[in-house]
């Protein structure tokens, strides 16, 4: 909830407290409705997931970018083998939808379509699917660890990802405004051990009166009981690339040394220009025997 003691003279009198709570219980009646949304086909879902319980789940919310999915779940395809991946889409383009669903299909890989939600808030949308598919379906297959990654997140290098939690709950990507004073795990790449998450109050919403981006909600149910200085994060890192087409270079960002972030796929102008670059990479990778041959070749730190 709302920590009042964060707000100074100023901001009570410009009524910010206020804003903030009007706002935050306002998203959490929105999330609670839309929760609670359960189409026909879930059930069927569910069905098709019962194998998996115990098992290692990486969740994909999708949102209008069926190129960049698909060279996500091919590299997934051939780089985790100890993972399954389920998509959910949480596109509003139907049109987009069907492409997103036929991706899947060729990758074989599980489709959801989500409820659609109406907000255009990008943070809501995304932390109100986030927190439907973890009520909805991560609660019924009960994995061994679960992880949201980003559809425009891909998977280059080998990743043994049983490995990746280690003795800790809960792995990812720093997040917050000033994480020294409240942090949480960047949305776009957060792995839990399901046992962890049983019984505790889980909302993958934003908390913006603390700095917090998707997930941050999740502040006084998780990430408060942990000294940050005794967690181990993942890296985030930008490399230089250089092949033909692109002398010049361009910066690529990683997750973990193992993870390419295409970045900005949610904006459609932004998508167009970064579009030919990672096309050109995606294709310049396929001529190389494997990741590590292709980045010595072109990568400059």
């Amino acid at each position: 909830m709302l920590n009042f003691r964060n707000f100074k003279f100023v901001d009570w009198m410009m009524f910010k407290p206020l804003n903030f709570l009007f706002k935050q219980i306002r998203n959490d009646v929105w999330l609670k409705s839309y929760v609670n949304r359960k189409p026909k086909e879930l059930q069927g879902f569910l069905e098709k997931t019962k194998s998996l319980k115990k098992a290692n789940l990486i969740v994909v919310v999708a949102f209008e970018q069926p190129w960049a999915l698909n060279w996500l779940l091919s590299m997934a395809n051939k780089n985790i083998s100890d993972a399954t991946v389920l998509v959910f889409d949480n596109s509003r383009n139907l049109l987009l939808r069907e492409e997103i669903e036929a991706v899947c299909a060729t990758n074989h890989v599980l489709y959801f379509s989500l409820p659609i939600n109406n907000t255009r808030h990008v943070n809501r949308s995304h932390g109100m699917a986030m927190s439907w598919i973890f009520e909805n379906v991560v609660k019924e297959i009960e994995p061994r660890t679960f992880a949201f990654v980003d559809h425009d997140l891909i998977p280059v290098s080998r990743i043994d990802f049983a490995s990746i939690l280690g003795t800790q709950p809960f792995f990812g990507r720093l997040g917050g405004r000033d994480p020294s004073k409240y942090w949480s795990l960047w949305a776009g790449f957060c792995i839990f051990k399901y046992d962890f998450l049983k019984g505790k109050k889980i909302n993958f919403l934003y908390d913006f009166s603390r700095g917090l981006d998707t997930g941050g909600r999740n502040w006084d149910s998780l990430y408060s009981h942990f000294d940050k200085n005794g967690i181990r994060f993942a890296g985030r890192t930008y490399k230089n690339f250089y092949f033909p087409g692109f002398e010049d270079g361009a910066s690529v960002e990683f997750i973990d040394d193992k993870w390419v972030h295409i970045g900005g796929v949610t904006y459609k102008q932004e998508m167009k220009s970064k579009l030919v670059f990672f096309e050109a990479f995606a294709s310049r990778m396929e001529q190389f025997k494997d990741w590590e041959d292709f980045s010595k070749e072109s990568c400059k730190s």
